[in-house]
């Protein structure tokens, strides 16, 4: 009788080992490590967070995620110099497209389009780029008044990213306003035909989530939240402050005209 009624609590407790424990066990540590930074991030605790974050790092030195994590959401958002050191050491270590990808993007930012150039032109970023629609090389010609360079840039990026050979509207009518808004922009500033671009997207719409005024709320947001740097990557954060900003106001210009 002792053993039947042993039973319903011997089921209870296997079905949380299985329910709640192994999966926890299965999660590798670094990851756990991770979890408990952002739930210490999550209350507030910002010092715990990074302390977490920085034992990950050492304790997994060949984990990229580790070193992302640290760089998107170190408590101090200000100080770039600080995340891009641990960010390029956590490439040298790791070799993992996707911090090459963050350390191109951070170049990108500051304005030094030379060593941007070297990460954003590498095999594997341009694959993580492709997965993610993410045409940098594209950005980086406009900001250096490539314009012809970067509509064929995008052009390409695109075709390769959907291997669609189709008349270039056709491409371009089944993207969105996120997407399009570069090639709008490259072909405004080098005094081509931007309207026609920004016309296969609805103004605005009940119906359609991207719609340009969807889209231009969203980048306001973004713009309202973003804080400028204390420090960029060589000290004075002055031009990556000026470069961040302008990538949102002038796509919000271009959608204002636009409306």
């Amino acid at each position: 009788m002792r053993y039947i009624l042993f039973l319903p609590g011997a089921i209870y407790v296997l079905v949380i080992f299985f329910r709640v424990v192994l999966p926890l066990i299965k999660i590798p540590a670094w990851k756990r490590l991770i979890d408990d930074a952002r739930y210490e991030r999550s209350k507030e605790n910002s010092a715990k967070s990074d302390f977490l974050l920085e034992k990950a790092i050492k304790k997994y030195p060949s984990i990229g995620q580790v070193y992302l994590e640290y760089f998107l959401n170190y408590s101090d958002p200000s100080d770039l110099q600080k995340r891009f050191i641990l960010l390029l050491k956590g490439y040298k270590t790791t070799e993992d497209p996707i911090l090459g990808f963050f350390i191109g993007n951070t170049y990108l930012e500051e304005g030094d389009y030379i060593n941007a150039l070297y990460f954003l032109e590498q095999k594997e970023i341009i694959n993580y780029m492709m997965d993610k629609h993410i045409p940098l090389l594209a950005q980086l010609y406009y900001e250096e008044g490539e314009y012809k360079k970067a509509s064929l840039e995008y052009e390409q990026f695109y075709r390769t990213v959907f291997n669609d050979k189709r008349p270039l509207n056709e491409l371009l009518s089944e993207q969105d306003a996120s997407e399009l808004i570069l090639y709008a922009l490259i072909s405004h500033d080098s005094g081509k035909d931007w309207k026609s671009i920004m016309s296969l997207i609805p103004k605005s719409s009940i119906h359609v989530e991207s719609s340009w005024q969807d889209y231009m709320d969203q980048l306001q947001n973004k713009l309202k939240k973003l804080k400028p740097a204390l420090t960029g990557i060589n000290g004075n954060p002055g031009e990556f402050n000026r470069k961040r900003k302008l990538y949102y106001t002038s796509r919000i210009s271009l959608i204002q005209s636009w409306l």
